[in-house]
């Protein structure tokens, strides 16, 4: 990421440069990649581990009580609702906060 990143900072015209200072240029990269992994690190970990334990909840369910996963699975439907009123709410609540920064 380090080095796509100074790949388009070479591809920016001279005007750029002349308003920025060359010796911050190796700081700047690294604090910018650092607050992207902070960002996104930590959470694809958590929506791969969610993602898969509902799936194998699921398959495990069905292969040690199928009757009681039928029961479950007629809830279905408001669980991924709710998931998805909460997702907006969280989108929301992100546009409010950038428009407040800016």
């Amino acid at each position: 990421m380090k080095v796509a990143y100074f790949d388009q900072a070479l591809r920016k015209d001279a005007d750029f440069y002349d308003t920025q200072n060359p010796n911050e240029m190796a700081s700047k990269i690294a604090k910018e990649v650092s607050a992207v992994h902070r960002g996104t690190g930590e959470k694809i970990g958590n929506i791969m581990m969610s993602a898969s334990s509902f799936i194998l909840g699921y398959i495990a369910a069905f292969t040690f009580g199928w009757k009681l996963t039928l029961i479950l699975l007629a809830g279905l439907p408001a669980v991924m609702l709710s998931g998805v009123a909460m997702g907006a709410s969280f989108e929301t609540g992100a546009i409010e906060t950038m428009k407040a920064y800016a």
